[in-house]
């Protein structure tokens, strides 16, 4: 029994079919594993070249610097700057014939819209419409008044004929004053409208002055025109 199985055994050991290379017994597996090696490398190439399988080329990208601008209060551009954030009605200025060049619009332009987004623009409801918890709604053919300044003003003649603008909102600030003293300013307008003071008649220290011209150069603004025009303004006294 013991030596059937030792037989066994040692014609499994003889028996080189099973191995993957018979080194000694196949000389042709050398011509086998070339022409492999040759078709792999002739469908690699062949798959890289009509699929165009490249490396891409190393592009060096200049990365805009960040900077960070500190705008002084003296500073006339600085200040139109921070008028134009206060300024609520902004938007409905015409736009400048700077902006395209600043904002760069023909290299912001929408150039995908998917045909299910549909953005379409509707009115909202004024404020008498809109009904709430609390909220009074105004009668029918009642017009309320509007709210008269408490301080008055008064305007150079050629300046009140150009007008005030829609968006000036100096009235607004004076009706927040129960009074205020007398006092004149010398107003130089740029044709867009805006605002800037000269001169300051009060019996006031000089950094009252400045930050009431401040306040007029912020909220004062005027019917856009041609030409720069010079005036005043007084306001309180009354």
């Amino acid at each position: 029994m013991a030596a059937r199985w030792f037989s066994k055994v040692e014609e499994l050991e003889n028996d080189e079919r099973g191995r993957v290379f018979t080194w000694a017994k196949d000389k042709r597996i050398w011509l086998h594993l070339t022409a492999f090696l040759l078709f792999s490398v002739l469908i690699h190439g062949s798959g890289f070249y009509l699929f165009k399988v490249v490396y891409p080329s190393p592009v060096r990208v200049e990365a805009d610097p960040d900077a960070i601008t500190v705008l002084k209060e003296g500073d006339p551009a600085a200040r139109t700057v921070l008028q134009r954030l206060a300024d609520r009605t902004i938007f409905l200025s015409p736009p400048s014939d700077e902006s395209e060049a600043r904002v760069r619009l023909d290299s912001q332009e929408i150039r995908f819209t998917p045909a299910f987004q549909q953005a379409e623009l509707s009115l909202l409801l004024p404020e008498s419409m809109r009904g709430g918890p609390g909220k009074p709604e105004p009668l029918e053919g009642v017009t309320p008044e509007p709210n008269p300044s408490a301080v008055p003003f008064k305007l150079d003649p050629g300046l009140a004929e150009r007008g005030l603008a829609p968006w000036s909102i100096l009235r607004n600030y004076l009706s927040l004053a129960d009074s205020l003293p007398g006092m004149r300013f010398s107003l130089e307008v740029a044709p867009g409208g805006e605002v800037s003071v000269t001169k300051v008649e009060a019996e006031l220290e000089e950094a009252e002055k400045r930050e009431l011209a401040d306040v007029i150069e912020s909220t004062l603004r005027f019917v856009p025109a041609v030409e720069v025009q010079q005036g005043w303004i007084e306001l309180g006294g009354g």
